[in-house]
């Protein structure tokens, strides 16, 4: 499978566009010249602009589909997180160890606090106890990736019939 520079560099037969193993190595627009008549533009991976709704646009970010660069990275991974409370909330405990005491007085308006419990489990803190924010997005966001808070479907109002997002 190709992406846009490496199409460009194979129909060109230059290596005028940069490309590499993963999306995002083009950083700005580059025209290529083919002949006298057909000149290719080389550009940065592009969104549509507008979602059909904002559900769509978070299930993409959670997957990484939208890349982290282009969003605030610790809303995506809260936001992850409250669906999470309220349609896997074993899983979370699971994975970082919360017992039922601990995850109890949690409401999710308050979804922050879960937030910052799993940087203390998991040791995202920096000077004087307080949360790296960042790093547990990261944790947050690497362990719904990989799977490794379990098998968990972001379609589930249309596999169940109802929906709790």
């Amino acid at each position: 499978m190709f992406g846009k520079s490496s199409f460009i560099n194979k129909i060109s037969k230059k290596t005028s566009a940069k490309v590499g193993n993963k999306p995002g190595v083009t950083l700005q627009k580059q025209w290529i010249k083919l002949n006298d008549k057909i000149e290719l533009l080389d550009t940065p991976g592009v969104l549509w602009p507008k979602f059909e709704n904002e559900e769509i646009a978070l299930n993409l970010s959670y997957t990484g589909t939208i890349k982290d660069e282009v969003v605030v990275k610790e809303e995506v991974a809260i936001s992850l997180l409250k669906y999470l409370y309220k349609n896997y909330r074993e899983n979370i405990k699971q994975r970082y160890k919360i017992n039922d005491e601990e995850i109890q007085g949690i409401k999710e308006e308050n979804i922050i606090e879960l937030y910052y419990l799993i940087g203390k489990k998991r040791g995202a803190i920096i000077k004087n106890q307080e949360i790296d924010e960042t790093k547990v997005a990261n944790i947050i966001l690497e362990d719904f990736r990989t799977a490794k808070l379990g098998r968990i479907t972001l379609e589930k109002c249309k596999i169940e019939g109802e929906c709790n997002a």
